[in-house]
């Protein structure tokens, strides 16, 4: 206890002799690394969870069902009107809606002058009272109106599909409004003529790519009737689906039946991406910290050699001066955390939530986890160790009178 008291005593007073200017710039380049950790960390988890809730509100909701495989694959699910109403009396479930989903072919005549446009896509047939619960599409109509009631001969399309959201790709129409007229070849082989009702943009690509019809049209698309190809399930929070699926088998055991998150799919490749560079700007920040406070360190102790070699004659051990540095490292990181959080939590997290990073996954905000936060504090503090403790021991341990007489 009295070595620690000594090693305070004479870090206290390298750090209160030392220059003003220089600590404060040494502080502010520790706080801009730290700050640098919990940002890409947060940005990371922000585009997760943005990719997550895209996928569950405006994707699959979080369960689906689809048609068996075994004994024999089916390609519809029966008496889905039926199935619905019998999920939606299960506890924790907040609406099931069925659709179904065609291939097809959408052609557009932008000019009127017999020189179509051509864009493949998936069309999705709803029940438009049942669809309000299960997503933000109806929600999210930029122009024109919701499809309604049985919607014979309407359409609507996503931003991306009909070109009103700037990203021109080759899956767009380049500019199809409401009001006109829409050729859409099914991969059946049935072509038919739709009016667009409604154009709508959700901020997923996946969706804002897709065009949306009645389950009623569908059906006679199809020649079928009260089947589905899917059935969604929009459950009241996360985290509860295991026991509303068991549920669901009980009621339909030959279906297969999944979360949500077995639909991330290309999605999880950059999530997957995401964690990467995190773990890269980790090491680069930890390096970054380490070498700054290694620098530090050796020069002061350079520049000292003389005083150290003094206090080792008059009797302080070695061990006290290794403590003294690495308390006064530590000093340093503590006092970049505390200016780098008042920045992280009082400007830049304010700021984001003001003006969310726009992607194609949708409004990407900071998630600032405690895991997170926990970790970046670690990563500061054990760099800081690492690069003020490695400099002071090699100085404390060097021969005295070298030291006095600077040999």
């Amino acid at each position: 206890m009295q070595n620690l008291k000594v090693a305070f005593f004479l870090a206290y007073k390298s750090i209160t002799r030392g220059g003003k200017l220089s600590t404060a710039l040494i502080i502010f380049i520790l706080s801009i690394t730290f700050v640098n950790l919990i940002f890409i960390t947060a940005i990371g988890d922000g585009v997760v969870f943005a990719i997550n809730r895209q996928i569950a509100v405006n994707g699959v909701s979080n369960i689906v069902l689809e048609p068996q495989e075994e004994p024999v694959r089916k390609n519809y699910i029966i008496h889905a009107e039926e199935l619905e109403r019998s999920i939606e009396q299960i506890g924790g479930v907040v609406a099931a809606a069925r659709r179904y989903k065609l291939a097809a072919t959408l052609s557009y005549d932008k000019n009127k002058d017999g020189k179509f446009k051509y864009a493949a896509t998936e069309v999705i047939a709803v029940e438009p009272e049942r669809e309000r619960k299960m997503s933000e599409v109806a929600q999210k109509i930029i122009s024109g109106r919701y499809l309604e009631g049985l919607g014979s001969g309407e359409i609507i399309l996503g931003a991306d599909l009909a070109g009103e959201s700037g990203n021109l790709t080759l899956t767009s129409l380049e500019g199809a409004k409401v009001g006109e007229k829409l050729r859409v070849t099914f991969n059946n082989n049935i072509t038919r003529i739709y009016t667009i009702k409604g154009v709508f943009q959700v901020k997923f690509g996946p969706v804002d790519r897709a065009a949306f019809i009645t389950t009623r049209e569908a059906e006679s698309l199809l020649s079928v009737y009260d089947n589905a190809s899917q059935i969604l399930v929009k459950t009241e929070d996360f985290g509860g689906e295991d026991n509303i699926i068991a549920q669901i088998e009980k009621l339909a055991p030959d279906l297969k039946v999944r979360k949500w998150n077995d639909y991330v799919g290309d999605a999880g490749g950059l999530i997957e991406s995401f964690k990467q560079v995190q773990f890269i700007v980790n090491v680069v920040g930890s390096v970054v910290v380490a070498a700054s406070l290694f620098i530090i360190v050796y020069i002061d102790a350079a520049r000292k050699r003389r005083q150290i070699g003094i206090l080792r004659a008059i009797g302080i051990r070695h061990t006290i001066i290794v403590y003294s540095y690495l308390l006064q490292s530590l000093f340093y990181a503590i006092a970049a955390m505390g200016l780098g959080l008042l920045f992280i939590f009082y400007v830049l997290e304010p700021y984001i939530a003001a003006h969310p990073l726009p992607t194609t996954t949708g409004a990407v905000r900071m998630a600032i986890s405690q895991i997170g936060l926990i970790h970046s504090i670690l990563i500061l503090l054990g760099a800081a160790f690492i690069g003020g403790i490695i400099p002071a021991w090699k100085a404390a341990r060097e021969n005295i009178i070298d030291a006095i007489w600077g040999a």
